[in-house]
């Protein structure tokens, strides 16, 4: 077994780990700057329910709680620049694609509260989130089918 990565396997391992590094500031800034107590009120508004604080409380703790699981696995990505581990190019692929799928279920309504009460250019970071997640699984699917493997093991 070759010791020293190749240039490819080196390549693709920092994409991956500049890629993650982004997509979880960029999801850190969703959560916790742009998805603030107005957006969860105007989301219950627009849903057709009542804000209390308490319930803006709840909704709001889940999807940071959640986020905040999500920003973690995506800072594991990092890893990928010193290990490059088949074990990791499969856990951040499933990271890329189970965020995706998480975010799809409710972006309709995050994204109509967010145009509602904040202006256009506060739907960026997720939709940049979602778009580098879906391009990073696709691109890390076809690479191991093309390779026959991850990371060039």
């Amino acid at each position: 077994m070759d010791l020293k990565p190749s240039s490819r396997e080196t390549k693709t391992a920092h994409l991956i780990a500049y890629s993650s590094l982004i997509i979880a500031i960029l999801y850190a800034i969703h959560l916790f700057v742009i998805l603030d107590d107005s957006v969860v009120k105007q989301m219950l508004i627009n849903s057709g329910q009542k804000p209390s604080d308490n319930a803006v409380g709840t909704i709001k703790n889940s999807f940071q709680f959640t986020g905040v699981m999500y920003i973690l696995a995506n800072l594991a990505g990092i890893i990928s620049i010193w290990n490059r581990h088949t074990y990791l190019w499969w856990f951040m692929f499933a990271v890329f694609t189970s965020q995706i799928l998480y975010n799809l279920i409710n972006i309709g309504a995050v994204y109509g509260a967010i145009l509602d009460s904040k202006s256009m250019i506060n739907i960026l970071p997720l939709t940049i989130v979602m778009v580098m997640s879906f391009i990073l699984a696709i691109y890390m699917f076809i690479v191991s089918i093309k390779r026959k493997s991850t990371f060039n093991r």
